[in-house]
């Protein structure tokens, strides 16, 4: 039984594999977005009434993003430091290296619908909205995409667009079909269908003096059309509750800060998270074979109280040159205090007031964030979620076994681990120079209440693990080091014989670890810090530094940083008084070392966190994608850092879900 609780973190791999396509996808979906509205145009509108899209839109749509005014946001883009940066003379040579691998990203998004980014560069003169929306008793094609761009003064350049489209389609073997549906005219192109082909590939075109409609579905065509013609039966989602509940909170909260720092509504966006899950995965082709459907998986579990979300985002304001308010919409389904049911009950994070930076936090950090989760609901809570991802009881025996097994740590989670552990997690990130494999490094730290008790079970669960050793650093204090080592494929055999939950040899083949080595000591209170904190860190090094500062009487740290105070002045000005969770980042310092090795072509191979996460769960696909970016033509970060702004965010908890505030400091 010990092996199978000493082998968690494999299992945890393994679930992790189930996700990683849908994770990538969504990923390069979201930069997708940014590289295709950046370089659109604008014209002057027509004087007639003009519906907008999302009064167009059924109430039925998953997701949508919308820029409300192509001509604004192009403007307040090339305002912005990040719009800079990409004109900046020394990008150039980078830029022009991959605009033939942005081009080919653009335009396999592009051939669902047709539209190509150039296309609507020349052609739009109003709003632009890309929609998502579910057809789920089609099996086949479960969903569609569709593109609106008002034209309104550039019907002859959007008549021009549409014809080389046309040439092109048909160059392509796509064979054109045109329809008439309440006198206006719709192409509908369509391809022959190969042998043992299911799906019915089309783009479906409208054009009049007004917008321009592309889809690949001809059902979502005609539709808008009867809705424009008023003959539609449904609501718009402009009139669904939930949309109106998260654009609405979203647009009260951004209204001050707009109207008084300025800056221009650049997108708007919204998302039924579970829907737009099934629908990326349907769209980028996920295989799960006969591993757990985490869609389902979570669904079952609880979490799709979680009904909306959406935000607007601001651009080239005085004082931020990005701005987002967001809203999460997940209402209470119980009348607990956890609110939600099963395995959603993790989903809880008190407001605490907003506290100053700890003093052990030293003056070089990139990056901090706190988070003020509830430790031992959430464990508890995570039973039934791991029960039904493996299809057995298994975590009452996991439990019982780190109490009970005699070659175990024998630790009571449940006396003496859990309720010890106090509300907030602290998440601090540095590099070091010159930039190396191991120049990320990063520091979780649990406060606690009980160091003592802690401090035991800790001690329990390194003395039974063969790979820790303890560094004689800091006087008092029990800093474990972990140097992974052994032989991992006894460590396999053991957890999937005890499992017993039938994986076959290639899907359970030798997978590294996700970190080779790291760090954890129960660090108690010391001069420096009126709490005591349990500490784990990727590197040792910085974990013996800040046990170091807590009983040092060095008062000078991150908190002193006049960047940082700016960034604490303005959360507080953006409303963080009692949040769940605020960050702040020096951009600069957070991408020194990652800049540094993609220069080098060494990025993936570095010890971060996230570049194991790469190798582990991405670096397939990219194998399977075209040539790796090529980032020699990157200019050094000295040239560029005056583009990086810092920035920060804060999270609430409110009655009915979360509100999400994030930000970049203008320059």
């Amino acid at each position: 039984m010990y092996n199978l609780v000493s082998s968690l973190p494999r299992i945890k791999a393994v679930s992790m594999n189930i996700q990683r396509r849908l994770m990538f996808s969504l990923f390069f979906l979201v930069g997708l977005f940014v590289c295709s509205t950046q370089s659109l145009g604008q014209d002057k509108a027509a004087t007639e009434k003009y519906k907008l899209a999302i009064e167009l839109l059924p109430d039925t749509v998953a997701g949508l993003v919308r820029i409300p005014n192509l001509p604004r946001f192009c403007e307040a883009w090339e305002n912005t430091s990040l719009g800079k940066l990409l004109e900046d003379e020394a990008m150039q040579p980078f830029i022009e290296a991959q605009r033939q691998r942005a081009k080919n990203y653009l335009e396999a998004f592009d051939n669902k619908v047709g539209i190509r980014p150039e296309d609507l560069y020349n052609v739009a003169s109003g709003e632009l909205v890309i929609s998502w929306l579910p057809f789920p008793n089609d099996k086949r094609r479960p969903f569609a995409l569709c593109v609106i761009a008002d034209v309104r003064g550039r019907a002859k350049e959007a008549d021009a667009a549409i014809e080389k489209l046309d040439k092109d389609l048909q160059a392509a073997n796509w064979i054109r079909k045109d329809t008439e549906h309440l006198g206006q005219t719709i192409r509908v192109y369509s391809t022959e269908p190969k042998p043992g082909q299911l799906k019915v590939e089309q783009i479906v075109i409208s054009l009049d003096e007004t917008r321009l409609i592309a889809a690949d579905r001809d059902l979502v065509v005609t539709d808008l059309l009867d809705t424009i013609a008023g003959e539609a039966e449904g609501k718009p989602v402009v009139q669904l509750q939930e949309f109106q509940h998260v654009l609405k909170k979203s647009s009260q909260a951004i209204l001050e800060p707009v109207k008084s720092g300025g800056g221009t509504i650049a997108i708007e966006w919204f998302a039924r998270p579970f829907q737009m899950a099934r629908i990326l995965r349907e769209s980028f082709d996920v295989d799960r074979g006969n591993q757990v459907d985490i869609v389902k998986l979570l669904e079952n579990q609880g979490f799709d109280a979680v009904k909306a979300a959406g935000g607007i985002l601001a651009l080239a304001g005085e004082k931020y040159q990005l701005l987002h308010r967001g809203s999460i919409l997940a209402p209470a389904v119980t009348d607990q205090p956890s609110k939600y049911k099963l395995a959603a009950r993790m989903l809880q994070f008190e407001n605490a007031p907003m506290a100053p930076i700890p003093a052990w936090v030293h003056s070089e950090a990139a990056s901090f964030a706190r988070l003020n989760p509830k430790f031992e609901e959430i464990f508890w809570a995570s039973e039934t979620l791991l029960n039904e991802a493996f299809g057995d009881d298994i975590f009452k025996d996991i439990i019982e076994g780190i109490r009970d097994d005699e070659d175990g740590p024998q630790i009571d989670i449940a006396k003496n681990v859990l309720p010890n552990l106090d509300n907030e997690l602290i998440l601090v990130t540095d590099n070091t120079l010159p930039s190396q494999l191991n120049s990320e490094r990063m520091l979780i730290a649990i406060r606690v209440s009980d160091a003592e008790a802690i401090g035991k079970a800790i001690s329990k669960a390194m003395d039974a693990e063969p790979d820790a050793t303890i560094l004689d650093a800091v006087p008092g204090v029990d800093i474990w080091r972990v140097q992974r080592g052994g032989d991992e494929d006894a460590l396999d055999e053991d957890l999937f014989g005890d499992l017993d939950i039938g994986l076959g040899e290639e899907e359970i083949e030798e997978t590294p670890p996700l970190l080779d080595h790291w760090a954890i000591a129960m660090i108690d209170r010391g001069v420096n810090s009126e709490a005591a904190y349990l500490m784990f860190s990727n590197d040792p090094d910085m974990l013996v530094a800040a046990a170091k500062r807590i009983r040092s009487k060095t008062k000078a740290g991150l908190a002193d940083e006049p960047e940082i105070k700016d960034l604490i002045s303005s959360l507080s000005d953006l409303g963080c008084k009692s949040p769940s969770m605020d960050r702040i980042v020096r951009t600069r310092l957070s991408m020194r070392a990652k800049y540094n090795l993609l220069r080098e072509g060494k990025l993936k191979d570095s010890d971060s966190v996230l570049s194991s996460f790469y190798r582990r769960f991405l670096e397939d696909e990219e194998a399977e994608s075209d040539e790796a970016i090529n980032a020699t033509d990157l200019p050094p970060l000295s040239t560029i850092e005056k583009y990086l702004p810092n920035g920060g965010g804060f999270m609430e908890t409110t009655k009915d879900g979360w509100s999400l505030t994030g930000f970049l400091l203008s320059q």
